[in-house]
């Protein structure tokens, strides 16, 4: 068993466990006319949390906190990758509908970095409760059973499917309860400051920020690239 007195670890899904396959989109948007790269994703994804924090962070700190904050983060998202690759007013909307539909298909959300799995497995041979709590579309379970990460979570909450969203503390509280784990007894991993951090930080969990693209390079706080570093981070707290 584990020594310290973290009891369980809670993961986003959705680029902290499994990733979009961007090169697919990518190829779209470029046969779509508008020339398009991994690294457009990136850089519209970097620009879609930073407007995210914006907005997000003085609610948060007011303790006004929405149901529902994932359209605002992909509006964002979606209207920085149209400007880093020219598409032109009048052809927005179709690329963007376009776009949103690609990352809306669940199965889109299919790369798991190959040391994901044996670290998981690792975590729960250390004696480790593990959750999923993702803001998703109702399918995030199925899609996380379908990559064969499924059988290392206790519980699995989808936003859609309980009808609240990160970073209000009702989600985490609901895992809390499902899991018998007090919040100062779990660590949260994910990918998004406000909505990941911010959350945890409401709900009295750990929080601990995936920072896959370096969204955040200034932000304080405990923060990772892989999910194997995470490993350092929990003899320490």
């Amino acid at each position: 068993m584990h020594t310290s007195e973290i009891r369980a670890v809670f993961f986003d899904a959705g680029n902290t466990l499994v990733f979009p396959r961007l090169e697919d989109l990518a190829r779209d948007l470029t046969a779509q006319g508008y020339p398009a790269t991994v690294e457009d994703f990136y850089a519209a994804e970097r620009a879609g949390k930073q407007r995210l924090d914006e907005w997000l962070w003085p609610q948060i700190r007011k303790g006004q906190v929405p149901r529902t904050v994932d359209p605002y983060y992909w509006a964002e998202y979606l209207r920085a990758l149209m400007a880093r690759v020219q598409v032109p007013e009048a052809e927005q909307p179709r690329l963007i509908e376009r776009v949103a539909g690609g990352f809306r298909d669940i199965t889109c959300w299919s790369r798991v970095p190959p040391a994901t799995p044996p670290f998981l497995a690792a975590l729960r041979a250390q004696g480790y409760t593990l959750g999923v709590i993702s803001n998703s579309i109702g399918t995030m379970e199925e899609q996380i059973t379908r990559v064969g990460l499924r059988e290392y979570f206790q519980t699995v909450l989808d936003s859609a499917r309980v009808g609240v969203e990160k970073p209000h503390p009702e989600i985490f509280e609901m895992t809390l309860r499902l899991t018998g784990v007090a919040a100062s007894e779990a660590v949260f991993v994910g990918d998004t400051n406000a909505t990941d951090m911010g959350g945890a930080q409401l709900a009295g969990l750990h929080g601990v920020l995936m920072d896959h693209c370096d969204a955040y390079p200034h932000v304080d706080g405990l923060r990772i690239k892989t999910l194997p570093e995470l490993e350092k981070i929990l003899l320490t707290l």
